[in-house]
């Protein structure tokens, strides 16, 4: 597999990459060698492609006997797919926008649980997260993802450069950064590296013991002013528990006995707290 390689298949298909359809195929042998090393397939694992492009990464999941649903948007890669892979029987070819199609339609036509393996679009990466994490079910049993490095950075952060994006993460899977790779690995070239990032373990509910809805209420308003000490920002913002329109806020001092109960400074900000760290905190402002 070659650069020369995709480019013809581009030509044949008149097909032209684009940058608002986040377009960069996947042209290093080795790199698609590792990715299906650290996705671990095996035989009959079910397992969701998002945007095959031109199938490389898909006729390895297939030539490891997966069954994989691939969901392209693009009409012309998605009948290249029909015309490339027409003989494979354990693989199917949806037209459509993955942001469009609900986990419950993937969950159908792969008849039971799923993994996602995809090198997706940059400009999706967040909504791909939520869609699969803390949103839509049922959830995968794991995701393998090739991100922008800077996301998989963010995912996998941990206390001191903590995010929402990070905790929507951690809140629900254990993250992994496997590897780094080259923007020279694709085509066309992006402007950014990427990294290989796999979620495992992943869980429909939070996989600690917390209320969903208030945990979210407030890291929301955690993270409402980054900059700002989190207890001035819950103070500001934060109803107590059981009041949600009365208009009843909890005051600075509760903030602050909040956080010295949970063993955490009172001039801590936000990005500092692990999910852990949230955890004890709104059970001591509940």
């Amino acid at each position: 597999m070659t650069v020369n390689f995709i480019k013809n298949l581009a030509r044949e298909f008149d097909i032209r990459p684009t940058s608002q359809k986040g377009q960069n195929f996947l042209v290093d042998e080795d790199v698609l060698a590792r990715i299906i090393e650290r996705a671990d397939i095996r035989r009959a694992d079910k397992v969701l492609e998002i945007g095959p492009g031109f199938g490389i990464l898909t006729k390895q999941l297939l030539d490891k006997g997966a069954v994989v649903l691939a969901v392209e948007m693009d009409k012309k890669l998605a009948n290249h797919m029909r015309e490339t892979f027409s003989e494979y029987k354990n693989l199917q070819i949806l037209e459509k926008d993955i942001l469009k199609v609900s986990n419950q339609e993937i969950y159908d036509a792969l008849h039971g649980e799923f993994r996602v393996v995809s090198n997706i679009p940059y400009q999706i990466t967040g909504k791909i997260i939520k869609k699969f994490l803390s949103s839509d079910l049922p959830k995968p049993k794991d995701a393998v993802l090739l991100v922008q490095k800077e996301v998989a950075e963010r995912v996998c952060a941990k206390a001191g450069d903590m995010s929402l994006l990070a905790l929507s993460v951690q809140l629900y899977s254990d993250p992994k950064i496997c590897f780094d790779v080259s923007k020279d690995a694709f085509w066309p070239v992006p402007k950014v590296d990427s990294s290989l990032l796999r979620m495992q373990n992943i869980s429909e509910k939070p996989r600690y013991d917390v209320d969903e809805s208030r945990f979210w209420q407030v890291a929301r308003i955690g993270f409402s002013s980054p900059r700002k000490q989190l207890r001035n920002n819950l103070a500001n913002g934060l109803p107590a528990k059981g009041w949600p329109s009365s208009g009843w806020q909890i005051n600075q001092a509760d903030v602050k006995l909040a956080l010295h109960e949970a063993g955490l400074s009172e001039t801590a900000r936000a990005q500092e707290l692990d999910v852990k760290d949230w955890i004890k905190l709104i059970h001591t402002l509940d």
